[in-house]
């Protein structure tokens, strides 16, 4: 904690050295695969500043944990000369958090060697301040609740539709976890088979999903990217057209009894997916709300609101409340 009195701050006694709560900021960090983003956050919510790097991946755990540290003392060093308190730092990031302890439960083979480690701990000796961790999905669903799409929910459930698909449920205004902490990943459902072989639903309508789809039934010997086959679709393209809307209609069909199951208050989207706009967006609520069940049928759907920045936001949320 010597960090925290060299920047002016004694959580114990804030009103003694009169440190405004408005005054006061959280460092949120994004751990993804291929970069780390890292942004000064104040208590509206609101990033005052962000820095990025790209992510050592091939080089391990070290390497990582070394590059954030280097762009939270950057951002410590700004805070301090803006006379702003910072209260702790929150991590989001790919893989399953065991955020009790700190530490890496499960990471895939985007983050060798990052399963396992203590990341809390490391960073809060390197840092001097208290290190809160989680998700990157449950912090983007965190910061949507506070700042973003769910203002005024305490029940949300949000999802994730891009590259892969990822879920996280908020309850009672926070995150909730489950028994193991992975409580909301969606992204193993079974939306079909291959044969004897279920399909998840990353594989079904995830972006690479329903690029490949497109590039096989059109018969491309180039694969495309999904903002090339939405963009041919935006320009009339109907096999484009029918491939994003068959999608859509699919997974809407999916996250119809998990809707009725967790009783929501609002389901917000999120992800490079969500974004083609009503061509992905009318098939999915209308495939959703296909059904006399009465929660998927009149549940409030939205989208994300917070962009790149919604994991820095929730990071720092998981510091302030931590800091309570």
């Amino acid at each position: 904690m010597d960090n925290q009195a060299a920047i002016g701050v004694d959580m114990d006694n804030q009103a003694a050295i009169g440190v405004d709560m408005d005054n006061q900021a959280a460092i949120g960090v994004d751990i993804g695969g291929t970069k780390i983003a890292a942004g000064l956050v104040g208590r509206d919510g609101l990033v005052k500043l962000s820095k990025t790097l790209p992510t050592p991946a091939q080089e391990g755990a070290n390497a990582i944990l070394e590059r954030v540290t280097v762009l939270c003392r950057d951002l410590l060093n700004v805070a301090q000369s803006g006379h702003m308190a910072v209260v702790g730092i929150g991590v989001g990031t790919a893989g399953q958090v065991d955020s009790a302890r700190g530490v890496i439960r499960y990471a895939n083979e985007n983050l060798p060697g990052w399963t396992g480690t203590p990341v809390a701990h490391l960073l809060t000796e390197a840092l001097s301040l208290p290190v809160s961790i989680d998700n990157d999905v449950k912090t983007m669903a965190l910061g949507e609740g506070r700042y973003g799409a769910g203002i005024g929910f305490d029940e949300i459930f949000y999802i994730t539709v891009g590259t892969g698909i990822g879920g996280a449920i908020v309850h009672g205004g926070k995150i909730w976890r489950g028994a193991g902490g992975s409580a909301g990943e969606v992204g193993y459902i079974v939306a079909g088979w291959h044969g004897k072989r279920p399909l998840i639903i990353e594989q079904q309508v995830g972006g690479p999903a329903l690029a490949a789809r497109y590039c096989q039934i059109a018969g491309e010997t180039t694969l495309l990217s999904l903002a090339e086959v939405s963009q041919r679709a935006l320009n009339g393209d109907e096999l484009a057209r029918h491939v994003i809307r068959e999608g859509a209609q699919v997974l809407g069909r999916v996250f119809q009894p998990i809707i009725n199951l967790l009783d929501p208050q609002i389901f917000i989207i999120g992800g490079g997916v969500s974004t083609i706009g009503d061509l992905w967006w009318q098939p999915f609520e209308a495939a959703l709300r296909d059904t006399p069940l009465p929660t998927p049928a009149q549940i409030k759907l939205a989208a994300a609101q917070l962009g790149t920045q919604a994991v820095m936001v929730g990071a720092a949320c998981l510091a302030f409340d931590a800091g309570l």
